[in-house]
């Protein structure tokens, strides 16, 4: 017969998962135990000090733990490759919250990480956690604005849609020449996909550049509004030379109005 390891010596009747054989299913109700750690019983319920004393060996117990499993790194159980310290989303953390939203896909080299296409230029990216958070925030009306989610500060600031609701309506600021107001998205991601995101007059990539893409209708697209989102009269030029090309004769903005328009301008 077994008896109580805890130092009561009363036969023992369960063993915890340590291994070690009790006189009871709690060790709380043992006698050595109870008097070894200076606290006693009332009846069959544990005293105040008793359930204090409990609590707070519980509690230096979990705190050993954390440290334990903090230096034990990537052989933690709850390790994570270190996503949220870096701020990388998780795609099994945010899918369901957004891809009602947005295109979202896993990481080909780690399927852990979730992707987000760019809301100007539609590259994949992988965004920061902290943005996706405020993106869902947004989603849930919780928050002015949309949050939408752009692979750099340069397609930010060329998006049309971005800070839209801090001007009037139709309202356009002097310095800020954004000549991609008149491409629809969808175009213009796909234009920039097949040019591989470079500029098809100077050949530099959008990595190489300091300023962001921009779609460039090859025809006015008040010309022929039909044929405004043909795939093949628009070319991807940078901000740059997209500001030199309507500098030329018969390419710029009132050049690109439709001749009825032109018309009754003159008329007026």
């Amino acid at each position: 017969m077994k008896l109580c390891e805890y130092g009561c010596n009363q036969p023992a009747t369960h063993q915890f998962k340590n291994g070690k054989w009790c006189c009871n299913k709690l060790v709380n109700y043992c006698p050595s135990w109870s008097k070894n750690m200076g606290i006693s019983k009332i009846g069959n319920k544990l005293s105040k000090s008793h359930k204090e004393k409990i609590k707070k060996t519980m509690k230096q117990q979990h705190i050993r733990n954390k440290i334990k499993e903090s230096n034990l790194g990537d052989k933690n159980p709850n390790w994570k490759g270190g996503y949220d310290k870096n701020n990388i989303p998780r795609y099994d953390v945010y899918a369901d919250k957004l891809s009602y939203a947005e295109e979202i896909r896993r990481n080909k080299e780690d399927q852990n990480i979730l992707e987000i296409k760019c809301a100007y230029c539609g590259k994949w990216f992988i965004p920061k956690s902290s943005f996706i958070n405020y993106r869902i925030t947004c989603l849930n009306n919780l928050y002015r604005g949309d949050g939408r989610l752009y692979c750099s500060d340069k397609c930010k600031l060329e998006c049309p849609i971005f800070n839209k609701t801090e001007w009037p309506e139709g309202f356009k600021e002097y310095n800020n020449f954004n000549s991609s107001r008149e491409v629809q998205p969808q175009l213009r991601q796909l234009r920039f996909k097949i040019d591989n995101y470079i500029c098809q007059n100077c050949h530099k990539h959008q990595n190489e550049l300091d300023v962001a893409l921009h779609c460039h209708h090859l025809e006015g697209i008040r010309w022929e509004p039909l044929e405004s989102a043909d795939i093949d009269k628009v070319i991807t030029y940078c901000k740059n030379c997209h500001l030199e090309v309507h500098k030329k004769d018969g390419c710029g903005y009132n050049d690109m109005k439709c001749k009825k328009e032109v018309e009754n301008e003159m008329v007026i």
